[in-house]
């Protein structure tokens, strides 16, 4: 495999685990009606790629971690995000 089409592939699953991380942060976001959730959309997105990132690292470069890897960006966009909106309701005022 050329190393263009290992960085297209890398660019391709950097942007699926940030749309995945994005995902929770969406939820949130209607449920609270958009109050306080916006300083918290960058930490979702870097959650989400967090989480997709540990998978490989830890080992699992095959179809099974590919698919763990898009669980883990889900939970690291979630729990990155819950982070960034508890931040905000504590530090910015309204």
């Amino acid at each position: 495999m050329s190393f263009e089409v290992r960085a297209a592939l890398l660019i391709v699953f950097f942007g699926i685990w940030g749309v995945l991380g994005m995902f929770p942060w969406i939820a949130t976001a209607l449920l609270r009606r958009g109050e306080g959730v916006l300083l918290s959309l960058p930490l979702a997105i870097v959650g989400g790629t967090a989480g997709g990132v540990l998978v490989p690292v830890v080992g699992l470069r095959d179809e099974y971690g590919f698919l763990l890897s898009l669980l883990t960006a889900s939970l690291g966009g979630f729990f990155f995000s819950t982070i960034g909106i508890a931040l905000t309701d504590r530090f910015v005022s309204r």
